[in-house]
């Protein structure tokens, strides 16, 4: 199914999800020379709450909706009575699968810090008992506002479809800093915007997401159900199969992906990857 199209009608979506996702994934490697220069492109208005701060903090409670919002107060202030140094530390954090108590704001997995107070809490018994046995540090996704998503965003596909729960897509290329330093998060994302509405222009149903906690933006084509990929034997639609003849390539940095032949001898050649399926992330 193909964005424009109205209705979700010949959509297979079966129970073998877990049959079906085995077949899909992969790493990422960056092709040797890869481009790395950027022409610029404003990004503020259409990527307005797509590049909202990535947090990370240590997790509490959870509620598993936004109506629990009064027991996860009541959670938090109970923990500021029990342990009240904490207080300061505590917040309640909206994400998609409902809401989070957390404490503490750190940059990221390898925090130091994070580390010693996951640690500490982890360790803090009162009346011989563990009060954070389950604590742990987790990444909070900053909800989006569905009115903020465009039409040539991935995530528009979870606007327009809320209740199914998993959508493919063809990633045909990629574009990532892979922590060189020579690429910015603006000018990774100025690429994407402009290869997807380029593509767009020539009559693919293209898209871009901006993946922010791995400093990676990608360009897809196509939504598609169930029926994209074969449970049993990992075999593609003869649909997607028709969209890889025009994008036999994936692209990395504006540069063909390529899959060596011996790893610890690069002059002997490869070949490059071919685009992959992947999920269409959650809101």
């Amino acid at each position: 199914m193909l964005p424009g199209e109205d209705s979700v009608e010949g959509f297979d979506f079966g129970d073998d999800w877990d049959a079906v996702e085995q077949h899909l994934g992969g790493g990422t490697r960056r092709s040797e020379g890869a481009s790395s220069g950027m022409d610029t492109l404003d990004v503020s208005l259409q990527t307005a709450g797509a590049v909202d701060r990535i947090g990370y903090g240590i997790v509490l409670g959870s509620f598993g909706s936004t109506d629990n919002s009064l027991e996860a107060d009541q959670y938090r202030q109970r923990l500021s009575t029990l342990v009240p140094s904490l207080t300061s530390g505590l917040r309640t954090c909206s994400v998609a699968e409902g809401l989070l108590v957390v404490y503490g704001d750190y940059s990221g997995w390898r925090d130091p810090k994070a580390r010693d107070d996951l640690k500490r809490l982890q360790d803090l018994t009162i009346n011989g008992q563990q009060v954070f046995p389950t604590a742990m540090l987790t990444e909070i996704k900053p909800v989006r506002d569905p009115a903020s998503i465009a039409e040539d965003e991935l995530l528009w596909a979870r606007v327009k479809y809320p209740d199914i729960r998993v959508l493919y897509t063809l990633e045909v290329a990629i574009w990532s800093d892979f922590e060189s330093g020579t690429l910015s998060s603006d000018q990774r994302r100025s690429e994407a915007i402009r290869h997807a509405r380029s593509l767009r222009k020539n009559g693919f149903p293209a898209f871009y997401h901006h993946d922010e906690s791995r400093n990676m933006s990608m360009v897809t084509i196509g939504i598609f159900d169930h029926s994209a990929i074969d449970a049993s034997s990992g075999l593609k639609s003869a649909q997607v199969e028709r969209l890889i003849l025009d994008f036999p390539q994936r692209m990395v940095n504006g540069e063909p992906l390529m899959t060596l032949y011996d790893p610890q001898d690069p002059s002997k050649g490869g070949r490059t990857q071919p685009p992959r399926l992947v999920e269409v992330p959650k809101l």
